[in-house]
């Protein structure tokens, strides 16, 4: 049990509404989180006013706001843990003659982190800061093949997740 419950579930109500696409209503918010609901509006009231969620009234509904954002621009900045890798990938690449980046598994994406280009070789099809579905490429495979089964099927639970490469719709093949 946490010391600071208040800490805890404003953490989590913060990264429940980081991994949508969409904004939530307080009550999903709350049902999600297990928490009650008027602990659920007060937690949303103050992160409202301090800008770290915003309140869309005409859809009843929470989204993240611009001050997660400024963390996040804060978390890039300091690049910790590329500060830590850069050395690493860079030595990597000095011995092998070929090109490496240290990435990250951020829910099913993969998140590039730092890229090393080894002298002569063809660029990477990644870049620092891209986002790509882990389970389309060989960096997320060797990531999704070391997790334990039980969270493989809380990021994959069925079929279509592995068939969809992305969110939009299907379009006929120029020519067709």
């Amino acid at each position: 049990m946490t010391k600071v419950p208040a800490a805890d579930a404003t953490l989590r109500v913060l990264s429940l509404l980081s991994r949508q696409r969409s904004p939530l209503p307080a009550a999903r918010i709350a049902s999600e989180l297990d928490l009650p609901r008027s602990t659920t509006y007060d937690l949303l009231t103050v992160l409202v006013e301090h800008g770290y969620v915003l309140h869309l009234p005409q859809e009843r509904r929470y989204a993240i706001g611009p001050a997660a954002y400024e963390v996040a621009a804060g978390y890039a900045r300091h690049a910790p843990l590329a500060r830590v890798g850069r050395g690493v990938v860079e030595r990597l690449v000095d011995a092998t003659g070929e090109s490496g980046h240290l990435a990250s598994l951020s829910g099913s994406d993969v998140l590039y982190i730092v890229e090393e280009r080894a002298r002569g070789r063809t660029s990477l099809v990644s870049d620092i800061g891209v986002r790509l579905p882990a389970h389309l490429t060989a960096t997320g495979r060797a990531m999704l093949a070391q997790l334990p089964p039980a969270q493989l099927r809380t990021l994959y639970p069925g079929r279509q997740e592995l068939l969809r490469r992305t969110d939009a719709p299907p379009r006929p093949l120029r020519g067709s």
